[in-house]
């Protein structure tokens, strides 16, 4: 089970939050929640802080997600880990979504 909350910090920043098991079935609701409320006016964020479990599928739409622009805050190391993997072993991934609705939303470049 999975609970996706929308906060909106500010009118410029979303932010979707997850809590439980990330598998596919929740893939949709969670692209849901970020093409209702991300727009290139606004930043995107997913935090996983509390996620406890995450499948193939839901890692590759976070990999998808990140490489979109898409902030993932809290992220588990071995979901880390497997995202970092996955991304620089350039073999063709069979099990990608064919097309994703995510949004490209705008990040800050770091001030640092």
């Amino acid at each position: 089970m999975l609970k996706i909350t929308q906060d909106a910090e500010t009118p410029e920043i979303v932010r979707v939050s997850l809590c439980g098991s990330f598998t596919s079935e929740y893939v949709p609701e969670v692209e849901t929640a970020l093409v209702q409320n991300g727009n290139k006016s606004k930043k995107c964020t997913v935090d996983l802080m509390n996620v406890t479990f995450v499948d193939r599928h839901a890692m590759e739409f976070l990999r998808i997600a990140q490489s979109r622009t898409i902030k993932l805050e809290n992220l588990p190391s071995y979901v880390k880990r497997w995202i970092q993997q996955e991304a620089g072993n350039g073999a063709p991934n069979l099990s990608r979504p064919a097309k994703s609705k995510l949004p490209s939303c705008n990040q800050p470049a770091d001030k640092s």
